[in-house]
């Protein structure tokens, strides 16, 4: 996707209310995010010809949003998908409008996640869990039946490999829960995290404290994108798509073949070759964030630490708002909310862009970004923004 550099922007964000118990529907909470996109992006409703949505069965349909919008679109899809299907739709809304097939499109999760169907609540049949991802029959009937389970295998097969400790995830967690007190729309905003806490708090799941966990969250985000020469007549300041790797793939369809590689190892060179730019020249991140050890996996696989020094680069502040690397200056999924990734990459758009500029929330130097989506170990994608 080298050809696309520079020529497609996002143009517009917005969320509804985040909570723990909406109290209405996903339709509802899609419709506050998408007019609060709609309204930054200074467009009309009737600008949107393509609508796209990523679901888990618990959601609205992208034809209802448009409808209760006034729209009627050319374009609608919705993929069942949770993590890296922010980054993978953003791909697809790129090939429909360098297609000719839309020229404005809007992306949205909506989700009542915690109050509803909850990700990491129960509710799932072990039939179902079996058979949701190849493998499923060799670890679920032993117990190993939630993500937090699944994640601590590989965690503690990596940090056991790579001198990786407890209070190295600490670090991912108090540095994100530092930020989460400069928002005020975080859950977890008024609520600071010290290593000492973090350190006392009794474990879920192995190596994971609930700390290590993301959230789980009632709400709706929306992206809108456009081409980069439409973003022109945007009111809003466009974060422009330098290069992407919508998802990619481990090497082995039942990816306990090789537990040691993740998707974002080959996700990696593809992105940078895209965007013309390198580890090095990224100024700010946002990195998908569902369990901590995710974080420190993906430093190592996009090569934002060196590989043989994870925790000395967390444990030196680097992931703070004044650190080498200022990552999920929101809070994260960690300690912001959760619509499987999105709110990460809201967040990263609007640091691109300067809006926090006068507060100690703007991270300084913010011309580039890199923004990664995880659908677990076997699939990944991301993209470099820049302002």
């Amino acid at each position: 996707m080298n050809q696309i550099r520079d020529k497609y922007a996002i143009v517009g964000v917005g969320e509804s209310k985040r909570s723990k118990n909406s109290g209405t529907t996903p339709l509802h909470l899609a419709l506050d995010a998408a007019r609060a996109a709609i309204a930054d992006a200074g467009i009309e409703a009737k600008e949107i010809d393509g609508f796209m949505s990523y679901c888990e069965n618990d959601s609205c349909s992208p034809h209802q949003l448009a409808t209760y919008l006034g729209v009627r679109p050319n374009y609608v899809k919705e993929i069942l998908g949770g993590g890296s299907s922010t980054e993978m739709l953003i791909a697809d809304a790129v090939a429909l409008i360098e297609t000719g097939q839309a020229n404005t499109v809007l992306i949205y999760r909506s989700m009542n996640g915690r109050s509803g169907m909850r990700m990491g609540g129960g509710g799932w049949s072990s039939d179902l869990l079996q058979s949701a991802f190849d493998g499923g029959s060799y670890i679920i009937p032993y117990g190993a039946a939630s993500p937090g389970q699944w994640f601590g295998l590989f965690a503690t097969r990596h940090m056991k490999q790579n001198g990786l400790t407890q209070e190295h995830l600490g670090h991912v967690c108090t540095s994100f829960y530092e930020h989460a007190q400069r928002n005020p729309n975080a859950f977890f905003y008024g609520k600071p995290l010290t290593m000492e806490e973090y350190l006392q708090t009794a474990q879920l799941s192995s190596p994971f404290t609930k700390h290590d966990f993301c959230l789980e969250s009632d709400e709706a985000n929306a992206i809108i994108v456009t081409s980069a020469e439409r973003a022109k007549d945007c009111q809003s300041k466009p974060a422009y798509i330098m290069g992407m790797a919508a998802r990619r793939a481990v090497s082995h369809a039942h990816y306990w073949k090789n537990i040691d590689e993740v998707a974002s190892d080959y996700v990696a060179q593809p992105l940078y070759e895209a965007a013309g730019v390198g580890p090095k020249d990224i100024d700010i991140a946002s990195i998908y964030d569902c369990f901590s050890w995710v974080v420190l996996r993906q430093l190592e696989a996009y090569g934002l630490a060196p590989k043989g020094e994870l925790g000395d680069f967390v444990a030196a502040g680097n992931l703070k708002i004044d650190g080498q690397l200022p990552t999920n200056l929101a809070g994260g999924m960690l300690s912001e909310g959760y619509t499987h990734g999105m709110n990460n990459v809201l967040e990263i758009v609007r640091q691109v862009r300067g809006e926090y500029e006068g507060t100690e929330r703007q991270a300084k130097k913010h011309d580039i970004a890199i923004c990664t989506g995880w659908a677990g170990p076997d699939m990944a994608g991301a993209m470099i923004l820049r302002k």
